[in-house]
């Protein structure tokens, strides 16, 4: 039997994270946890997973540093990154814009709240 891959998700928001954690599980994935992006960048030095599901709106280091930090490195550069943003709902009242999404080195982004069934899709067209 072949080991399941590894996802890492990154988000702020205990119970999100919680939901998602069971989604992914049930879709038969291996989940690791980070709660902001420098403890998503630290969570794939440690170990690479084979894909990383990373919210944009965090403290500490936001989404789009940490993505730009994967992408930027040699070691983490081919990893695939979903990023997911409460920002279609919010974009007047948030600094982040949906441009800075398609901007973004991320290979997919997906609005908050996610639906379960489009999120294992993503994941799973991307882990091919």
């Amino acid at each position: 039997m072949a080991d399941k891959k590894e996802i890492l998700l990154v988000d702020d928001d205990p119970d999100f994270v919680e939901a998602v954690k069971v989604i992914l599980t049930k879709g038969g994935y291996a989940v690791r946890v980070a709660y902001d992006g420098k403890e998503g960048v630290e969570a794939v030095a440690e170990k690479k997973p084979d894909l990383i599901v990373l919210d944009v709106m965090m403290p500490v280091m936001n989404g789009h540093e940490a993505c730009a930090k994967f992408k930027g490195d040699e070691q983490t550069r081919d990893i695939p990154i979903i990023l997911l943003t409460a920002v279609a709902d919010r974009v007047a009242t948030s600094t982040y814009t949906h441009r800075d999404m398609l901007e973004s080195e991320a290979e997919d982004y997906m609005p908050k709240p996610v639906e379960p069934a489009e999120l294992l899709d993503r994941v799973k067209s991307w882990l091919r």
